[in-house]
Order: C-alpha cells, then sequence, then structure tokens
C-alpha cells in the first residue's frame, strides 16, 4: 500500500520533514506538540521554532511517524494542563486522529508532576498513544514506563518553574541596580533597542521633540507657550504616539487629544533625558503600586545615548524651580488652594485653574480654550466662594446619613471576629484538600484506585480547591473593605460634625472627604466623596 504524503500544518512556522527512505506498513500518526511560557521566553533554545525544529528533524528520521497536526501552545504555564492547542491535541487522541505525541522535552508537555505524570503513566497508554520526548531520550515505544527517572524529571521541571519567577523577581533588581532599563514603556524620546529590551536608544521622532521643549524653556518660553506649538505642530500626545507605533493598545490612549500641562511638565523634569537611568520609583505590595520616596530613587548616571545636554537639562530645572514658586499679585500672596489636584472640568477632564479676581475673591476656569484652541472646550467656571458654599451644604446633609450607616452597623461581637474564623475555617479546610489531592496520585500509581476513580476524585479535589481559593480570596478582600469602609465612615463622620460654618473647609478636611470635583458648564457641582459609593450632584449655582 502506497503512504501517503507527510502533512506539514501550522500556522505561522511549519515543520519540513525529508521523505524517509524506508517506510514501515503501519506508521504512528503523530502530532507535534511545542509549548513556550512567558518566563521560557527568555531562555535560549526554547523557541517555538527550535522546538519545531528539533521535532521535524527527529520525524525525518524516523520512517514509522506520519506527521499529522501540530499543537502550539504560546505564551503559557506548564502547570496548568487548560491550554488550547493541548486540550485540542487530547480530543484528536480520544477521537483517534493521532496515535503518537511528540514534544522537545517533557517540561515542554507540562510543569506539574502529578499532572504529568498522569497523561504519561496513564492516560497515554490507556489511549493506544506512543509519547516521545526527543532530548530526554524517552520513546514509550521502547518498553519504557515512566519510571522514577520521569517521575523525577517531572518533579525537577515543576520546582524549575517556581524557581525560575524567583529568579526573575532577582534579576529584576539586579537590573534595576546595574542602570538596565526594566519597564514595559520607554519614557518619551526614547525607544528599546532591538539588541536588547533593557538598553534605550532615542526615538528618530520624538527625541527632537524633546529637545524642542527643553530649548523653549531655556529661551524664556513658558509650558503654555510649548503646549501651542504642539496643538499647532499636530504633534500625538505620548500615548497616541506609542499606539501608532503598536506599542500601546487602544484601552489605554489617554482619551485626550492635546497634550496636557502635566504630560509637559513631567517630560522637563525627567532625569532619563539626559542619559542616567532613573527606575525603582513604585513597589508592587500585594498587587498594588506604591510609590517610593524619592530619596531611595535608583539612579545609575550615563546608561545610554542622551537626548539633551547635562548643562541643558540643568538649566531647565534651575528655571522651572523659580518659576514654581509661589506667584505674588498684585493683591498679595495667594491664600491656599484647598482644592488643589480635585477639581476638574466635566467637558475636557483637565484639571481648572484656580484664578483671583480681586483682593478676596478667587474662581476657578477651565484653561483649555486658553492653552489650545476656541472651542476645544465647552467650558467650566465657578467662583470659590460658591464652590465651598456648594460643599458645605452637601456635607452638612451627610451628616445625618452617616449617623445613620454608623448606628447600623454590628457592635455586638468584636469587629472582624467572625470572618477571622470562617477565614481560618477555610484555609483549614484549602489546606486539607491540596493534602488530599497529592495522596490521590501516589493511590493510582500503587493500584489501590482506578484510573476512572483517580478522574471523578481529581476533578473533585480540584474543584473544592478552586473554590475554596476563590472564596478566601472573598473573605481577605471583603474583610479589607469593611475595615477600610468602617474606618472611612468613622472619620468622615468626626470631620462633618466638626464642619460648623464654610471656613472650617480645610486642605486636610477636604483631602479626608473628598476625591474628585467635577464642574459643569452650567456651573452644577458633582461630588465624588470618600465615604460614599455614588457621586452626588448639586444644581446649577449662580454667581456670587
Amino acid at each position: 500500500m502506497a503512504r501517503k504524503s507527510r502533512k506539514n500544518i501550522g500556522t505561522a512556522t511549519h515543520i519540513e520533514a525529508a521523505a524517509p527512505q524506508a517506510v514501515r506498513k503501519e506508521a504512528f500518526n503523530a502530532g507535534a506538540y511545542g509549548r513556550l511560557s512567558v518566563l521560557d521566553r527568555k531562555q535560549k533554545g526554547d523557541s517555538i521554532e527550535t522546538q519545531q525544529a528539533i521535532i521535524g528533524s527527529y520525524i525525518a528520521g524516523h520512517p514509522d511517524l506520519e506527521l499529522r497536526e501540530i499543537y502550539i501552545d504560546n505564551g503559557l504555564s506548564g502547570q496548568s494542563f487548560e491550554r488550547p492547542a493541548f486540550q485540542r491535541m487530547i480530543a484528536d487522541m480520544e477521537s483517534g486522529k493521532i496515535n503518537c505525541c511528540v514534544t522537545k522535552d517533557l517540561s515542554r508537555l507540562g510543569r506539574n508532576a502529578i499532572d504529568t505524570g498522569y497523561y504519561i503513566e496513564k492516560f497515554f497508554p490507556m489511549n493506544g498513544v506512543r509519547f516521545i520526548a526527543i532530548t530526554d531520550n524517552y520513546d514509550s515505544a521502547d518498553g519504557q514506563s515512566g519510571g522514577i527517572m520521569v517521575s523525577l524529571k517531572n518533579m525537577v521541571n515543576e520546582a524549575y518553574a517556581l524557581e525560575v519567577g524567583r529568579k526573575i523577581r532577582m534579576t529584576h533588581q539586579i537590573n534595576i541596580r546595574e542602570g538596565r532599563f526594566v519597564g514595559n514603556m520607554p519614557p518619551y524620546g526614547y525607544l528599546k533597542s532591538r539588541d536588547d529590551c533593557h538598553v534605550l536608544v532615542p526615538d528618530e521622532y520624538a527625541a527632537p521633540i524633546v529637545r524642542q521643549m527643553f530649548e523653549m524653556t531655556a529661551e524664556g518660553k513658558s509650558i503654555r507657550e510649548i503646549l501651542k506649538w504642539l496643538t499647532e505642530n499636530e504633534i500625538l500626545t505620548p500615548s497616541r504616539y506609542m499606539h501608532s507605533k503598536g506599542l500601546l493598545v487602544e484601552k489605554k490612549i489617554s482619551p485626550h487629544t492635546h497634550w496636557s500641562y502635566q504630560a509637559v511638565s513631567e517630560i522637563l523634569r525627567n532625569r532619563t533625558l539626559c542619559g542616567d537611568m532613573v527606575q525603582g520609583k513604585t513597589k508592587v505590595v500585594g498587587q498594588i503600586a506604591k510609590k517610593i520616596p524619592k530619596s531611595d530613587w535608583v539612579i545609575v548616571e550615563d546608561t545610554h545615548t542622551p537626548i539633551v545636554s547635562r548643562e541643558l537639562f540643568e538649566k531647565v530645572q534651575e528655571i522651572r524651580g523659580s518659576s514654581s514658586r509661589p506667584k505674588v499679585s498684585k493683591y498679595g500672596e495667594n491664600t491656599e488652594n484647598i482644592f488643589t489636584r480635585r477639581i476638574f472640568c466635566a467637558h475636557c477632564g483637565f484639571t481648572m485653574l484656580r484664578k483671583r479676581h480681586s483682593e478676596k475673591a478667587y474662581g476657578f476656569v477651565c484653561n483649555t480654550n486658553r492653552l489650545y484652541a476656541k472651542g476645544a472646550c465647552d467650558g467650566a467656571n465657578i467662583s470659590e466662594g460658591v464652590l465651598k458654599n456648594t460643599i458645605f451644604d452637601m456635607l452638612s446633609k451627610q451628616e445625618a446619613k452617616l449617623s445613620e450607616i454608623l448606628s447600623a452597623m454590628p457592635r455586638d461581637v468584636q469587629p472582624g471576629e467572625t470572618a477571622k474564623d470562617e477565614l481560618a475555617s477555610v484555609q483549614r479546610e484549602l489546606g486539607k484538600n491540596k493534602h488530599y489531592l497529592i495522596g490521590l496520585y501516589e493511590s493510582l500509581m500503587s493500584g489501590d484506585i482506578t484510573d476512572t476513580e483517580y478522574k471523578d476524585m481529581k476533578a473533585a479535589y480540584e474543584g473544592k480547591i478552586a473554590y475554596l481559593t476563590e472564596h478566601e480570596k472573598q473573605l481577605r478582600e471583603a474583610d479589607q473593605r469593611r475595615i477600610r469602609q468602617e474606618n472611612a465612615l468613622t472619620e468622615a463622620h468626626g470631620s462633618v460634625k466638626t464642619l460648623a460654618r464654610v471656613s472650617d473647609l480645610t486642605t486636610e478636611v477636604v483631602g479626608k472627604l473628598i476625591e474628585k470635583i467635577i464642574i459643569h458648564a452650567d456651573r452644577s457641582v458633582t461630588v465624588k466623596f470618600t465615604f460614599m459609593d455614588e457621586p452626588v450632584t448639586s444644581g446649577g449655582a449662580e454667581h456670587e
């Protein structure tokens, strides 16, 4: 019977196999399986292309193997077997489409010792599937069972996955200390080098724009004049430019089409632009990025090509340092702005500018039309006196509501005791089920339970572990929310009770009670209080 031609199936790449000189009557219908995790991408020799080349060469030299399908899982961990291509391969094995699986090595199949052992020692033999791990010199057709060496290698592969994660974090810190760039997105003006992603190189388009900003500032131009120049020359904002380069996804683009005052200001004080690497500004604690004091930042000098000279950079810092000092108007020194960084225009989203109208009167105006062009925003403005009165009235109305909420809170048990008991119970149950799951595999290997019993019991334990893990997470988050909410409500109630007059509104009080203030063109005011889920909106305000 004539042998069917080999079938090369792939997406971006494919395996090429040379025609063999001798053919057995019965060839194995082989599936080539390749996998690459995010961590594996950092290791040389494990690329998808490399894996396919090794498998292709192996199949070309074994006439008893007929390539039927290629299965690739790119960017997926080997600790879970819920991978699309892997599950598709399993389905093809069960349907009889393939009866052989070829991988570069055991770790490509998986890095979970229990599940990898199950597939090699139970599932594949039960379904008449031959398994080959090329560089580990394993072929089940040679009469090999899983054996102690395969089990040991699977355990080593699982431990390796955990250890690599720890080493990646350690390498990250070493790179920071050595002045190697570790961020996802380079600062505006730079791109990552094609040869080394830890090295910054000037961007041909953005670098001259950055340099022009510094030169304009050194010549005495204001940020307003720089913004006008950027708008007139239709220069894309940093996020929109990065999106045009394919470096930023759509959902992370700023909604603003105009450059902001803050964006230009941050560029003008970014020391990275004069060739020094400045990193370690934040630290992730419990998946939350927290700011690090400036004194603890990691700064390494002369690590990359500067966009602006050190002399120009220092000159701009001196100019901006002097210009950032409080201005003294013809009416005398300005009073403190208690709404700093909390008041925004409802129409363009930019922060509003505080202006002085007379010796005692201040107001807030949207500055977008002035900075860019008339008609760029619907505009919004409100006098500071009206705003204070509006917010004072809002807070006064909230006192009764805060008292009602606080009085309704249970006081018969120590806060959090019930939640702590439930959390401890869930943690004990979680530990038991993890222990049972490990023992289950041992029972399968010793023959105490059947393969069907193992699969059913394993699915049950894994389902319970997944449920308990999620429940534990929810309990922790609920307890943290409860504590934060109770503290915020208690503090807010205390602050509101002390407000006897508008003048009692201070920077400290506003900081505790108000998250955001939005001013509309009709002078209505929307306030997001720290102690409430939904914002509150007042009616349109009148002039003083």
